[in-house]
């Protein structure tokens, strides 16, 4: 999921590690969850829904095993990983592993939510959570310093879309805690509700930051069609996400103050009703993008997994903000969304097969 393809990246070899497969899974899970979420008119449809959804987190679970299991088997050198890590380029791509880590525990909260019941596993979402939390923050930390230490100017291209991964995982982080404290009780509660507020504050305001940056730079630096559009895509992630975590926060409001979780929904929805708002310009301005870039290449890379998982989580949102609001409006854009990412995602799926056959054929 990264901006530009690694000068290896016809090696197999390094291919394998590429974050992009990550953002795969990303984009599975989420759109899992789309599924799951969906808003039903018929019983047909809901059991087709999940039927869909079962199938997609089924997929998901078995990449990001076979992911690890390769990553581990054939382990990168610790230089390279450094240096990767330090990129303001590569770098933030690296999220993610533990976004598809945090995307997979909301699939899955979504599948079976009556997982949530027990106190065990209550134990083990919330361990998985803040450990993917913890890695985000820790990635944060290298290559932003990094990046604000280095002493040299940014290349074109290299401050672009991707740069949003580390603030998604964050506001996924914030959603999933936040949902956890629907359920659990006690210490479990205790912990995630306050870490829920503090990763959406995190993450909503380097998205501003970032957004700010970003936008300004594209406009001035010329768009390198086969590298930034995938990326340009990703903007749309962090404003899905931001709506997610806004619509989970009434959740924590009984456990940090309480009161009635109807004391803040109000307002935490029409929050997410903005920001879906603005994903979905968002999705206006890159896909007329890419139509006029349509004519230049746009080779297929690990990287054009990031088509998916910001059409995924638009998908999402608008799914909560159908379940929240009484809005025919919102319930056609859930299934309008879901619909345009299941298409996106079998064009990738098919690229990724046919991308794999041929360097396996060269290998």
């Amino acid at each position: 999921m990264t901006a530009a393809a690694h000068p290896s990246d016809d090696s197999l070899e390094r291919a394998r590690s590429h974050p992009g497969w990550f953002g795969g899974v990303m984009g599975t899970a989420a759109l899992s969850v789309a599924a799951f979420r969906l808003p039903e008119e018929s019983s047909l449809i809901a059991r087709i829904s999940q039927g869909v959804g079962w199938l997609l987190l089924t997929v998901a679970t078995v990449t990001l095993v076979l992911l690890v299991v390769l990553n581990v088997v054939h382990h990168t050198p610790r230089r390279m990983v450094r240096e990767n890590l330090r990129s303001s380029e590569l770098g933030p791509a690296y999220a993610a592993i533990p976004g598809a880590a945090l995307t997979l525990v909301l699939a899955y909260e979504a599948a079976a939510p009556v997982m949530l019941d027990s106190g065990f596993a209550s134990w083990i979402l919330l361990l998985l959570v803040l450990t993917a939390a913890v890695a985000d923050l820790w990635l944060t930390l290298v290559f932003f310093v990094a990046a604000i230490g280095s002493r040299g100017a940014l290349e074109a291209n290299t401050l672009s879309g991707v740069w949003f991964m580390p603030q998604t995982v964050l506001l996924l982080a914030a959603t999933a805690l936040a949902r956890l404290c629907a359920t659990a009780h006690g210490p479990v509660a205790e912990v995630a509700a306050p870490l829920a507020v503090l990763f959406l504050g995190t993450g909503f305001m380097l998205f501003i930051l970032i957004a700010a940056l970003v936008l300004a730079r594209l406009v001035v630096v010329p768009l390198d069609p086969s590298a930034g559009t995938p990326a340009a895509w990703i903007m749309m992630s962090p404003a899905a996400a931001a709506a997610l975590a806004f619509l989970a926060l009434p959740l924590v409001i009984p456990v940090l103050l309480t009161a009635p979780p109807m004391s803040v929904a109000f307002m935490t929805s029409l929050s997410a009703g903005a920001l879906v708002g603005f994903s979905l310009w968002w999705l206006a301005v890159v896909a007329m993008l890419t139509l006029r870039l349509r004519q230049q290449a746009l080779p297929f890379s690990p990287s054009s997994w990031s088509f998916v998982f910001p059409l995924a989580a638009v998908a999402v949102a608008c799914g909560e903000l159908a379940h929240t609001w009484d809005s025919v409006i919102m319930t056609g854009l859930a299934v309008g969304m879901a619909a345009l990412a299941t298409l996106v995602w079998l064009a990738v799926f098919v690229g990724s097969v046919r991308w794999i056959r041929a360097r396996l054929a060269r290998a």
